[in-house]
């Protein structure tokens, strides 16, 4: 489901990011990648960042880094791992779909996701994805934050996401 988004109604860490990302010099058009920088970037929202490195031919997406409340909050660890069945589930086609997109029109979008735990908790989440360039201008990297909107209560260590669900998607940029 596509529906247009204003970044002003954004929760605090993925408008941060979505500002930072907005600053950044740029190359044809986009953010560098080379620009990136953790010290720039707000310390309130550095536990809510990913990296995901984008690979062409055939098309596929590794996450080469994401910040402490997706360790942690949410139980996920997916730094070094490739976005597949084995870490997002039914949902990694729609997800390397919505990437690809992404890269080819070079747009950045948010979304709002439930993540389903095996004990039945969920939360609902918004998360933001900004494409980056290589020197060259080619889109190889996807930038992004995530946020809890509601649901889980109390998330604890209890709580192991194993299932995303994307029930929107917007683009901003």
């Amino acid at each position: 489901m596509e529906s247009s988004n204003n970044p002003i109604k954004l929760t605090d860490p993925v408008k941060g990011i979505y500002d930072y990302w907005r600053s950044l010099p740029q190359c044809k058009g986009l953010p560098m990648k080379s620009a990136l920088d953790p010290i720039g970037i707000p310390s309130e929202f550095l536990p809510h960042i990913f990296l995901v490195q984008l690979e062409y031919n055939p098309f596929s997406a590794l996450v080469r880094l994401q910040g402490t409340y997706l360790n942690y909050s949410l139980g996920q660890h997916f730094t070094d791992k490739y976005v597949d069945e084995s870490t997002f589930g039914d949902s990694a086609a729609t997800i390397l779909a919505n990437y690809e997109e992404a890269a080819t029109k070079r747009m950045a979008y948010v979304s709002q996701e439930e993540v389903h735990s095996s004990s039945q908790k969920r939360i609902l989440i918004e998360a933001i994805h900004l494409p980056m360039v290589d020197d060259e201008g080619d889109v190889k990297f996807i930038f992004g934050a995530l946020s809890r909107l509601s649901g889980a209560d109390r998330i604890d260590q209890e709580f192991r996401g194993h299932h995303w669900e994307i029930k929107s998607r917007s683009q901003i940029a």
